[in-house]
């Protein structure tokens, strides 16, 4: 297997992006198991490379790509497992999966189960913010997860046509007669 080297001061830094309403599709959508590192825990997280489609302001970020990471969190009654909790953004995001994919169904109140990867090649329309971790500098962009929907196809656009244009002709000889 052929591979080449990648260091990261040779890979140009995340973009940081404040943008409302884009159009974004999923192209990578990776699930990861958590992982014990340095003496230092990482929870298990689905991880989504988005790209820009429509920046919705001039253009000028179309074609971005960014990694954006949806984070497992600990259970609260059990803190060696991790969970889906709602009000958090992978809450977030298993909820508008089950919506999106699922018929509409309501994660938290269903018995339904979510493939994170059915979302790659899918498009979205969500707000982005920049990364921060603490009271640090911005690191990169973000969904604003509960801004997360569909782009579904609009119907074509039809030119619309006046009210008279739609009614039938009509013989108004017929109405002399009708007394008022």
């Amino acid at each position: 297997m052929g591979h080449q080297k990648e260091k990261k001061e040779e890979r140009a830094p995340d973009p940081v992006l404040n943008l409302r309403h884009c159009r974004l599709r999923a192209e990578k959508v990776i699930e990861k198991e958590g992982v014990e590192k340095d003496d230092k825990s990482y929870p298990p997280k689905v991880s989504v490379w988005w790209e820009i489609l429509d920046d919705k302001s001039g253009g000028g970020h179309n074609g971005t790509r960014f990694w954006d990471n949806y984070s497992l969190v600990k259970s609260f009654d059990d803190p060696s497992k991790y969970v889906i909790r709602e009000g958090t953004r992978i809450g977030d995001l298993a909820g508008f999966m089950a919506y999106a994919f699922e018929g509409g169904a309501d994660y938290f109140n269903s018995d339904v189960e979510v493939q994170f990867e059915d979302l790659e090649g899918a498009e979205v329309i969500a707000s982005l913010e920049p990364r921060r971790f603490k009271e640090e500098a911005p690191t990169g962009t973000r969904t604003v997860s509960t801004t997360l929907m569909l782009a579904e196809e609009r119907a074509p656009v039809t030119t619309p046509t006046s009210a008279a244009d739609d009614e039938p002709e009509i013989d108004e000889s017929q109405f002399e007669d009708i007394p008022f």
